[in-house]
């Protein structure tokens, strides 16, 4: 029979929508990169769900250890004012009869819902409290609409390309020039194969728990199975570092994009177009002029038509020299570029937008903007696409000039490697992506497609524009937009799209994070203000400091890569895999040796990733 509605079931006069704190996640596009809060992964999607459909949307029920609402404290908390009043003056009395039997009714609920609990603990059990006794402070909306399991194999392939593809993406054409071009190649088809099979033996350590009954939400839930609260606990860690490590780079991105466009807003009001902050705008090779940047050469009017080696040779600068050449004395400078500072004042004015959004409590508002990023996404291979196409293609393997000829192999190609790790990993969400699967026989046969599809990608963006970039490939930075000037329309266009998208994202990642942390160290997902407030001082601060002394996306990517890509590309799921089979019987020394070079590979590649200077 349909549940009642929640003021007419006698258990609680409290409405769905005065639910404080939600604690699910989007599950599409963007906020599927990372993991689901801890508090809500055994009740939901499972083959015996505890969703339960209301009037406010879509709800979970909470776990009995939930948070703030410990059930010793609440009926202790209840029974002191049971006491309380019958000690006040018969008027009270009277006046808070009302109170005194809701308090009532909530304990007796309170009861109910701890005997269904003990009756049954497991997800899948199906002893489970009928929907419509459940009392609503046990239930949380959940920001995302429920996924039936008629998800078609072009939507799994689609998610999980969708999903890997990410900030990465910027930093792809660097990421070639640390390498080589040749050893870049090499590289990319050695790492999808590596974390494809990886992501395989998470899908398929999945598949074996479900053959045996057991129903798990995410790989978090399958190394707790095998590894106990250790392998649990090792998973939600190195989440939660990859997700540390996303808001750093996001704040970065975001100070920068902001930065551009305020820079393009103000010389298109002031009718200026002189040099970017970054060097000039126009360089002239042979008979053609480029609106490009390379940071690490400072030309003069006068000079422009000097050959590129002439200039490296002349000016024998680091970047920051050769910034403050062309810049000059402070006292030469406008107003404007005192006040508005790539990196010394904008990561400060960001707060203004930022903060007001990573404070709203729920975060199903910016679930709604998914979309913007997979058109940031295809935005971006047009860009790149329509640059290479006016550039040509400018690549010289023969040339005497060291600067200006194509590296076939760098000794830093483990900055590549280590970028490769955060590119292609989508182990912690996997599950998540092919639960909802109309076909999962067909499971793998999509994750193979998804990341030929992504490699692909990877390799058009990084390999297109490091082939076609007109000027030496040194020049190339670790943000491609960083190579072409403010002034540029179309590159105007990618950061404003870009910059919108990942407003729309970050809120969700802090949300995701502070989630998690705060449900392990304080069981409660909103234990109070201060506590947010300290946590979002804590987590923005080191972000803002990152973005003002070392605002370098590459680095920061291959270094968050390769450590969490040490755990979860690796380690844990070759662990997990090794278990399995000793338990079934299966293991042999072969299966031993090459497993363990798996994590030798992955402990190798984040050593190396301090040496990659």
């Amino acid at each position: 029979m349909p549940a009642k509605p929640l003021e007419k079931r006698g258990l609680m006069v409290q409405r769905m929508d005065t639910v404080e704190e939600t604690d699910g996640v989007d599950d599409t596009v963007n906020s599927t990169s990372y993991p689901l809060a801890r508090s809500v992964q055994h009740q939901q999607h499972t083959q015996h769900s505890r969703q339960v459909v209301t009037e406010s949307g879509p709800a979970v029920r909470l776990p009995i250890e939930y948070g703030s609402i410990n059930m010793a404290l609440e009926f202790s908390r209840e029974s002191a004012q049971l006491g309380r009043s019958r000690a006040v003056s018969d008027t009270s009395c009277r006046a808070g009869s009302t109170t005194e039997a809701e308090l009532a009714r909530t304990s007796a609920a309170i009861r109910r819902y701890k005997y269904y609990s003990r009756i049954a603990p497991g997800a899948s059990s199906r002893f489970i409290m009928p929907a419509h006794v459940v009392p609503p402070r046990f239930l949380m909306i959940l920001p995302f609409k429920p996924v039936g399991e008629n998800q078609s194999s072009i939507i799994t392939i689609f998610s999980i390309w969708n999903t890997m593809m990410g900030t990465s993406l910027l930093s792809m054409p660097w990421a070639v020039k640390e390498s080589g071009f040749a050893m870049s190649l090499v590289a990319l088809v050695v790492m999808t194969g590596l974390t494809c099979y990886t992501a395989y033996r998470v899908l398929d350590s999945y598949n074996r728990l479900l053959r045996r009954g057991i129903r798990v939400s995410e790989f978090s839930d399958v190394c707790r199975h095998y590894m106990g609260r250790g392998g649990e606990v090792a998973a939600v860690f190195f989440s939660g570092l990859a997700l540390i490590g996303a808001v750093i780079v996001y704040w970065v991105l975001l100070s920068n994009f902001m930065y551009q466009t305020g820079q393009f807003i103000y010389n298109y009001a002031s009718g200026q177009h002189g040099p970017d902050d970054s060097g000039p705008t126009q360089y002239v090779l042979g008979n053609r002029t480029y609106n490009v940047l390379c940071p690490l050469i400072d030309l003069d009017e006068s000079d422009r038509n000097r050959t590129l080696s002439e200039e490296f040779d002349r000016l024998q600068m680091s970047p920051a020299e050769s910034v403050w050449a062309m810049n000059g004395t402070d006292a030469d400078e406008p107003m404007f570029n005192r006040v508005w500072s790539k990196t010394g004042t904008v990561p400060f004015f960001l707060l203004l937008v930022a903060w007001p959004l990573i404070s709203i409590k729920s975060p199903s508002f910016f679930s709604k903007f998914n979309a913007l990023g997979t058109v940031a996404a295809g935005y971006l291979l047009l860009f790149v696409l329509a640059k290479a196409i006016g550039w040509g293609f400018n690549m010289d393997f023969t040339s005497q000039d060291s600067l200006m000829r194509i590296q076939q192999f760098s000794p830093k190609f483990f900055s590549y490697t280590g970028i490769l790790s955060v590119a292609l990993f989508c182990h912690c969400f996997l599950i998540l992506l092919v639960k909802p699967a109309k076909n999962p026989k067909n499971n793998t046969r999509d994750l193979i497609i998804a990341y030929v599809c992504v490699s692909i990608t990877y390799l058009f963006v990084g390999g297109i524009f490091y082939a076609a970039y007109p000027l030496s490939k040194f020049c190339i930075e670790q943000n491609l937009l960083d190579n072409i000037p403010s002034s540029d329309i179309l590159a105007f266009t990618a950061r404003i799209f870009l910059l919108i998208q990942m407003l729309t994202v970050f809120p969700l990642l802090m949300y995701i994070l502070r989630a998690q942390m705060m449900y392990y160290f304080y069981k409660a997902v909103y234990p109070s203000w201060l506590h947010v407030l300290l946590f979002h001082i804590a987590v923005v601060g080191v972000a803002i400091l990152v973005a003002m002394f070392y605002p370098n996306i590459g680095n920061i990517l291959r270094f968050s890569g390769a450590i969490c890509g040490l755990a979860h590309i690796f380690t844990l799921p070759t662990v997990v895999y090794l278990i399995s089979e000793r338990q079934a019987a299966r293991l042999t020394p072969l299966k031993c040796i090459v497993h363990l070079a798996l994590i030798a590979i992955g402990l190798a590649n984040f050593v190396a990733q301090f040496f990659m200077f």
